[in-house]
């Protein structure tokens, strides 16, 4: 499914509205409206504002990748195929027309819309252009560029078409061979967040817990008031709800910086990090959920 840089604008910006209005509500209701009746804590309404405003780009963006990458994917076939047809005796624009007739997966609307273009007057180093603005793939605005150039220059096409497909090919390799190397790195990030949401929950339902637990007891039995104060170190007692809210925070950022580092890893880009965000923000949130704030 092709999304165009226009739609995916819009839902950003409908999902950042919509998270902005969230966390801002939450904030209100808890410090300014304290009458309104919250169903989570003003801190973990934020979180769900950040959800809210993270997942629907990060699904769009996430379908028009692989939208991309399935026109990249097909482009070295196509290049193939054409210069196949070259060596039949058909010229460039006629191996271009024959191609467009076979399946390609999401390349094919776009070649049969470049086709159409040609068939309405439009010369083939315009129609390449519009059909690079199209893809939106550094690859394909190469492609075009050099099947332009193969174009203008005319000569055997058929030999250029071929060592440019394989020219394509090595690109690609390229491109996997460095997704290869760098994927593990995204893994640790995935590792390391897991480790420390593993070791927030238990500090929370096991060491923590038991103070308090025994902080209790010792207020409950003792008769002297500042005996259980010498016992734990001072008069202040634990409080395990700030504790659980500021380790709820600590998780919150890792989620953030995480989820952009493995964007930028794996992909290159911080855009890229956007669904790696919203997942970890999503763990966050149903592990605390169902093992510290239910539990």
């Amino acid at each position: 499914m092709k999304f165009d840089p226009k739609e995916k604008q819009l839902v950003g910006i409908v999902s950042l509205v919509l998270g902005i209005v969230v966390s801002v509500f939450s904030v209100l209701s808890a410090f300014v409206f304290k009458s309104v009746t919250l169903p989570l804590e003003w801190d973990q309404m934020i979180v769900v504002g950040m959800i809210v405003a993270t997942m629907p780009p990060s699904v769009v963006e996430f379908i028009d990748l692989r939208w991309q990458h399935g026109i990249d994917k097909n482009l070295p076939r196509l290049l193939r195929e054409i210069a196949e047809s070259g060596k039949t005796g058909l010229t460039l624009v006629r191996a271009i027309e024959v191609s467009a007739e076979r399946d390609y997966g999401p390349l094919t609307p776009e070649l049969k819309f470049l086709v159409a273009q040609i068939s309405w007057g439009m010369s083939l180093e315009d129609a390449l252009r519009a059909f690079a603005k199209r893809a939106r793939t550094k690859l394909a605005q190469r492609c075009a560029d050099l099947i332009s150039e193969v174009a203008r220059s005319g000569g055997q096409t058929q030999d250029i078409m071929e060592q440019l497909n394989k020219h394509i090919w090595e690109l690609q390799s390229i491109d996997r061979e460095r997704y290869a190397q760098m994927r593990p790195y995204s893994a640790v990030v995935y590792i390391a967040f897991g480790v420390f949401l593993f070791t927030d929950i238990m500090l929370i339902r096991t060491f923590f817990t038991q103070i308090v637990q025994m902080q209790a007891k010792v207020a409950a039995t003792s008769s002297v008031a500042g005996s259980a104060g010498g016992i734990f170190g001072g008069a202040s007692q634990v409080d395990l709800n700030l504790l659980k809210m500021v380790l709820f925070h600590a998780t919150v950022v890792q989620a953030l910086i995480g989820g952009f580092v493995a964007g930028k890893m794996s992909e290159g880009k911080l855009g890229a990090g956007l669904k790696h965000v919203m997942l970890l923000l999503l763990i966050t949130f149903l592990a605390f959920l169902f093992f510290v704030w239910r539990a």
